[in-house]
């Protein structure tokens, strides 16, 4: 079930929310949180029900490992906690990469498994890894199951995020959770801003790249440069689109969900980028992965060995492809170097240091989004001019979607600038709705941005980051 979808807006996210403050209203806490456990296992199941049971098995088993884990404080069971669920994700998601790169190293013939990835495996898979390190470490107090369930299972970050910790969730259900129309009124704003984010402006991005990146010819100077930048803009408001509603949901039912975007795009420095895109994995591959292999210690050089390696094996979460493996490697050059400025203690302009963080951030995205490695460097080929310099039609088509993303046929231009005025200054949501205060003015905002994205939405469904 999509959050941009008609039955999710206005019957399941409705219902779902009412019946958790009636229930609370009635000062019947545990069943409001089984409640909201049975309806995100209704949401997930609404994608494939064959796939209900590995999600409620995967969690019962890693709420009672995690358990006997901070118990008997026993390495031996954190580390078969941690095969067991990078198995399940290996499997799924990378037994067919495996067996196809064996069958072009070896010659052999080994039939592919054609498996169905579960919906949110990955996402899924980092939270209960967290869980179980932190059980570990002994940061885990609370082993009440329902809370458990709620955190793992709660609907608006099952999918795509963001990656939450034991500590960002379980304790806010430790008390009565008590109706606030000030939050309440801000979760609804920064939905409506999230849902125009992804209907409105990453959808219509999306009508013009996507034909890019599908066409079998060599595209050419311009149609490179769309092509990277456009995708760079459809991934950023997508999943930030995602992101915001998914907060904005939390937000209505008196959740707090951490932040995952703070304006990346405005980064002076790859280091800088990652701490603005995606927060929530930021912080996973750092404390998780970073860390753990020495990288905020044992000198400049390891630190540069695990910032690498950490930001390979980011890109390999990503999907099971040499493009997503390569993306990481990029992300690591890029880390690296800039370390090694630093180190050099050269400085330069705010402006400039955005540039370029952005020129490498987009040229990275090239091989994120290509089919192949293949079409990702005759792209790159393009941007640098190699493949010519023809001025095609697609060109201005783009150019008109990203400077009236809210126009279509009919709309008056002033309208339309009036509505991106809007999504702009509203465009980090989550920290946009500090401030923000139930009146008029927000009231009018929200509708417009609510039901233009309904009126305004583009042919793409999907979010980008389910298929991870």
């Amino acid at each position: 079930m999509l959050f941009n979808s008609p039955e999710f807006i206005y019957f399941f996210m409705p219902f779902s929310i009412a019946a958790w403050w009636v229930l609370q209203r009635m000062n019947r806490e545990q069943d409001a949180q089984w409640l909201v456990v049975i309806c995100s296992i209704y949401f997930y199941g609404w994608w494939d029900i064959r796939y209900v049971p590995l999600l409620i098995g995967n969690a019962l088993g890693n709420f009672y490992l995690g358990q006997k884990i901070s118990q008997t404080k026993s390495k031996t069971l954190l580390t078969v906690g941690l095969i067991v669920n990078i198995g399940l994700l290996g499997y799924f998601k990378y037994a067919d990469f495996f067996i196809e790169n064996w069958n072009a190293l070896a010659g052999s013939q080994d039939s592919l498994l054609h498996l169905i990835l579960p919906l949110g495996i990955s996402f899924f898979t980092f939270q209960v890894i967290a869980y179980l390190v932190d059980c570990y470490k002994g940061y885990v107090s609370d082993f009440n199951l329902r809370r458990f369930a709620f955190s793992i299972s709660f609907y608006p970050h099952l999918i795509a995020g963001p990656i939450l910790h034991y500590s960002d969730v379980m304790p806010q259900l430790l008390g009565r959770i008590v109706f606030d129309a000030r939050q309440f009124s801000q979760g609804l704003f920064i939905f409506a801003v999230g849902l125009f984010k992804k209907s409105v402006i990453a959808d219509r991005i999306a009508e013009k790249v996507d034909p890019l990146f599908a066409a079998h010819t060599v595209l050419q100077f311009f149609e490179s440069w769309v092509s990277a930048i456009g995708y760079g803009l459809q991934v950023y408001f997508d999943f930030s689109g995602y992101s915001d509603m998914a907060i904005g949901i939390g937000l209505m039912f008196g959740i707090i969900l951490p932040q995952n975007f703070n304006s990346p795009y405005l980064a002076n420095s790859i280091a800088d980028f990652w701490k603005r895109w995606h927060m929530t994995l930021s912080r996973f591959l750092r404390d998780y992965l970073y860390i753990p292999l020495g990288g905020n210690r044992n000198g400049f050089g390891c630190g540069l060995f695990a910032a690498a390696i950490t930001m390979i094996i980011g890109g390999f979460w990503h999907g099971a492809a040499w493009t997503f493996v390569l993306w990481g490697v990029l992300h690591g050059l890029f880390i690296g170097i800039h370390r090694l400025w630093m180190k050099a203690g050269i400085k330069m302009s705010e402006p400039l240091a955005i540039a370029i963080t952005f020129l490498s951030v987009t040229v990275a995205w090239v091989v994120f989004r290509a089919e192949s490695v293949g079409q990702a460097i005759s792209i790159w080929k393009g941007m640098v001019g190699i493949n010519g310099f023809a001025i095609p039609s697609v060109v201005s088509g783009f150019c008109q979607t990203c400077t009236q993303a809210t126009l279509i046929t009919g709309m008056e231009f002033v309208q339309g600038a009036i509505l991106l005025a809007i999504c702009l200054e509203y465009v980090n949501g989550q920290k946009a709705v500090q401030q923000l205060e139930p009146n008029f003015k927000n009231l009018a905002y929200f509708t417009t941005l609510f039901f233009t994205s309904i009126w305004l939405s583009g042919s793409h469904e999907s979010f980008i980051y389910w298929q991870f």
